[in-house]
């Protein structure tokens, strides 16, 4: 069966529509999920955003369950194991026939990994709410806190896709090789840092800052404007990419906006600059810029 292809990014209206028609969200066809999410440990989304108040038929999707730092690994978010996901989506009645709509009420950070790890995961019918629910408020769309009733699980079929995912050994044979351009979502302040024994960045990478994918108003940049912004940091989209950051978060955003400018494979190396500052030789962390 083939699966039908749905776009990385969908707006306010889209989504308005879709809920509009009956029974959508309760067949299965169409399945929205709330990420909010910070890093600080002490704050829960759950508490602090979804309930106070979400999208109707909107569930919470804790991102927290699917990724537990491990006292022995640098990582900080590390990515679940198949079976593990699989469950947890499962919970929610997602099948491989749901479109999956992923936004949050912060700062996009959430969705766009959410959008990352269903891709990952080899669920490729998931988008993007374009501006979150800062924008679906902005436009005057409802917002509840009665929460829908439990959804009745559903299987889905898991493919894991080796081919997004970077760990530290590919990452250094790629640095050693040349082979690959390197993408760097984090501040530039992060980015290049001389004096911070905590900053500075893989050998070879470029940076597009994360805030710098957005319009004012949080809504996702142009395809004009995204495709600048590669090519200003002279990233050639027609070559081998792969996106990284600080905890291989914001690194998905900049995968998601070479997606939407038609490079769809380009991977996320997990670790991000917390794995590699910590295991990699000094030779290998250039903090001076390029």
């Amino acid at each position: 069966m083939t699966i039908q292809r749905v776009a990385a990014l969908v707006s306010t209206s889209w989504l308005k529509q879709r809920l509009a028609q009956a029974g959508a969200a309760s067949k299965g066809q169409l399945r929205v999920l709330d990420t909010s999410w910070l890093p600080e440990p002490h704050v829960d989304g759950y508490t602090e955003f979804y309930k106070k108040g979400h999208i109707e038929n909107s569930y919470f999707f804790n991102l927290n369950k699917l990724s537990s730092k491990r006292p022995d690994s640098p990582i900080i978010c590390p990515i679940p194991d198949s079976n593990l996901f699989q469950e947890y989506v499962e919970s929610f009645g997602i099948n491989n026939s749901t479109h999956v709509v992923a936004y949050d009420s912060v700062n996009a950070y959430s969705s766009m990994r959410t959008w990352y790890l269903f891709r990952l995961f080899g669920h490729d019918k998931v988008s993007m709410l374009n501006g979150g629910m800062t924008q679906w408020q902005r436009d005057g769309n409802h917002v509840t806190q009665e929460e829908p009733k439990p959804a009745e699980k559903s299987e889905l079929s898991v493919q894991f896709r080796s081919d997004l995912l970077k760990d530290y050994q590919s990452m250094m044979k790629l640095v050693q090789s040349q082979d690959v351009q390197i993408i760097d979502a984090r501040p530039s302040g992060f980015y290049v840092t001389e004096d911070d024994p905590t900053g500075g960045h893989i050998p070879g990478a470029k940076n597009i800052s994360f805030s710098t994918l957005f319009n004012e108003d949080g809504t996702l940049k142009s395809e004009t404007d995204l495709q600048q912004l590669f090519t200003t940091a002279g990233v050639d989209l027609q070559k081998p990419v792969v996106s990284t950051c600080h905890v291989g978060i914001t690194a998905c955003a900049l995968a998601m906006a070479a997606h939407i400018l038609g490079k769809v494979d380009v991977p996320v190396y997990n670790g991000s600059w917390c794995e590699w500052s910590a295991v990699a030789p000094a030779e290998y962390l250039v903090k001076t810029k390029q």
